[in-house]
């Protein structure tokens, strides 16, 4: 039997991604260079078997994945996942990095150095991306077995699922990067999650992924 493979892509660039500003909840959309990429990725899927596309509610992602099914002519739609979504930064939302170091001094090195223990003023903490996230990849996973679908999500919680999947501590989430619009690969083998490739942006120059 074939192994079930995610895809796990994160959505393409946006002005605050550019500007290093916390987003979260906020609905930011793609900018130029962001929607170029999802057509980039889009075309690098053409012709990748996949079963479905899931994507985080927040339009960056909903977005992205739109491209995906639209390049690959895919009749159905982009389903949309709630526990996708992005981690809620609650009142850093909106803040660029420096606006942040400078009102929660404390907070943001606590976030630095112990992230795990960090809920965000009037947001989340990691462990609720987890909880969030993999009652969806679970889900996915078992209706999946032996098929590979997309997961279009955001950075952190590319990050959480991968210490997730791997079995490693979530304070490890800093050790992986998902940049806009790249690729990592999970396959069930072995009787556990294999990571297959990690942060792949090389379709961002016209390639085809396999």
């Amino acid at each position: 039997m074939n192994a079930t493979r995610l895809y796990l892509v994160r959505h393409g660039e946006t002005e605050w991604n550019k500007r290093d500003v916390f987003r979260g909840h906020s609905d930011v959309l793609l900018n130029e260079n962001g929607r170029t990429q999802a057509i980039e990725l889009g075309k690098a899927f053409e012709t990748v078997a996949l079963r479905g596309i899931y994507a985080s509610p927040l339009r960056r992602a909903a977005e992205t994945a739109g491209a995906v099914a639209s390049a690959r002519g895919d009749k159905r739609s982009v389903i949309i996942e709630g526990g996708l979504i992005d981690i809620n930064r609650g009142e850093w939302e909106g803040m660029s990095r420096l606006q942040v170091q400078t009102k929660y001094p404390e907070l943001y090195q606590e976030w630095l150095n112990f992230p795990t223990q960090v809920r965000f003023p009037g947001g989340d903490g990691l462990g609720d991306v987890e909880r969030g996230s993999r009652v969806v990849i679970e889900r996915v996973a078992s209706e999946s077995q032996g098929a590979a679908v997309m997961i279009v999500t955001h950075h952190v919680v590319i990050r959480v699922l991968l210490c997730s999947m791997l079995e490693l501590d979530l304070s490890c989430f800093r050790r992986f990067e998902a940049l806009p619009a790249s690729v990592s690969e999970l396959r069930f083998e072995y009787k556990c999650w294999v990571l297959h490739r990690l942060n792949d942006v090389s379709h961002l120059g016209g390639a085809v992924l396999q």
